[in-house]
C-alpha cells in the first residue's frame, strides 16, 4: 500500500475517533486512539513522504482538529444522547426572578419526590402531584429512585438521592448477671468448745 494511502487512512481515523469521543463519552480512551492515530500519520509522512510532508502534516493537523471539535461540540446538543445530558435553553418568562415557576421550585427545596426517568443529569422528577424537570446534583440518578429536593435552578429542581432512613434496631435483652457463689459460712466451734467456761478451770496447788 502507497505511503500516502497509510498517511491519509491514519488521519481521517484519528479525526473519526476525535469525533466519535464527543458523542461516546469513553473515559479518554477513545482521544488516546484518535490522538495516537494522528502522530502516526505524521511520523509515517515524515519517515516515507519526507521533510515537507511531515511538515504540512502538522500544520493540517493544527487546523483540522480544532475545527472538527468545535463542529462536533457545536452539533452535540442536538442529538439525543445531547438531549439527555444537557438542559434545554429556559424560556425567556422562567428567567424572571419573580417567575411563577422559579417560585414553585423554591417552594419545593427540602420536600421529597421520585425520578421519572434517569438524571444523566437532567431529567424529570415528580414531586407530590407535580412533574417538573430536575438536575442531579452529584452522579447519574437512575429512572424510579427516591430523591430529596435541595435547591432550585431556574424552574427546575436540584435533587440527590433520598437518605434511607436506618431500620429501627431490635430490642436486645440484656444479658442477666450470673448468681454470685454464696460466701462460705465460718466453721463454727464443736459442741465441747462453745460450752467450755473459764470459770471452772482452777490452777493446779502450788
Amino acid at each position: 500500500m502507497s505511503p500516502v494511502v497509510w498517511v491519509a487512512a491514519l488521519f481521517l481515523v484519528g479525526i473519526g475517533v476525535i469525533v466519535l469521543e464527543v458523542f461516546v463519552p469513553s473515559g479518554g480512551v477513545l482521544g488516546f486512539v484518535s490522538v495516537a492515530a494522528i502522530i502516526a500519520a505524521i511520523a509515517t509522512a515524515f519517515l516515507e513522504l519526507g521533510v515537507g510532508a511531515g511538515t504540512a502534516m502538522i500544520a493540517l493537523s493544527v487546523v483540522v482538529v480544532p475545527v472538527v471539535l468545535a463542529l462536533a461540540f457545536r452539533w452535540f446538543p442536538e442529538t439525543p444522547l445531547g438531549r439527555r445530558v444537557l438542559p434545554a435553553p429556559p424560556e425567556p418568562a422562567v428567567v424572571v426572578p419573580d417567575a411563577p415557576g422559579r417560585r414553585r421550585a423554591r417552594d419545593l427545596v427540602g420536600q421529597r419526590g421520585r425520578t421519572t426517568s434517569d438524571l444523566l443529569p437532567w431529567g424529570t422528577v415528580e414531586v407530590g402531584s407535580e412533574s417538573l424537570d430536575g438536575v442531579s446534583e452529584g452522579g447519574p440518578i437512575d429512572a424510579g429512585s427516591e430523591i430529596i429536593v435541595v435547591a432550585a435552578q431556574g424552574a427546575a429542581v436540584v435533587v440527590r438521592p433520598a437518605p434511607v432512613a436506618a431500620a429501627p434496631k431490635r430490642g436486645v435483652e440484656p444479658m442477666a448477671e450470673p448468681e454470685k457463689p454464696a460466701a462460705p459460712e465460718a466453721p463454727r466451734l464443736s459442741p465441747t468448745l462453745e460450752n467450755f467456761t473459764f470459770e471452772s478451770f482452777e490452777p493446779p496447788d502450788a
